[in-house]
């Protein structure tokens, strides 16, 4: 089974960081985390370049799911994709439509077991429909 890439992408370096930490408990060595929080130098914000350096460390994964908490942190990541020369990575990339943490950590489980890129992604946008209470 070939690795899955996934790329955090929150406006705070710490949220990242955590998400990364929680899902890939969950995870085993078929998944590869990089945080990509904050604007690069310890604001909250986000930034293309560090999504984009994030994606490139994981251009030998089959697939690179990016998963992102607010509206900006998504234009980052659709630039840092545009930014991307090789069409090859470029095609890898698939911006998941889930909450943050939840479906990153569904996303983890998914890809500890499978490298289908729509079957983690399925299940990653499974995670809005959990309640609760």
């Amino acid at each position: 089974m070939a690795k899955t890439g996934m790329v955090i992408v929150s406006h705070s370096e710490e949220i990242a960081n955590g998400v990364v930490k929680l899902a890939s408990e969950m995870a085993n060595d078929n998944v590869e985390f990089r945080a990509a929080g904050g604007t690069g130098d310890g604001r909250l914000g986000t930034s293309a370049m560090t999504v984009l350096k994030a994606i490139e460390s994981l251009s030998k994964c089959k697939s690179i799911l990016i998963y992102c908490d607010l509206g900006s942190s998504v234009l980052s990541s659709e630039t840092a994709i545009d930014m991307i020369d090789n069409t090859l990575l470029r095609a890898k990339c698939h911006i998941v439509d889930a909450p943050l943490v939840e479906g990153a950590f569904f996303g983890a489980v998914e890809a500890a077991a499978s490298d289908d890129v729509q079957k983690i992604i399925t299940e990653s946008d499974n995670a809005r429909n959990l309640h609760k209470n």
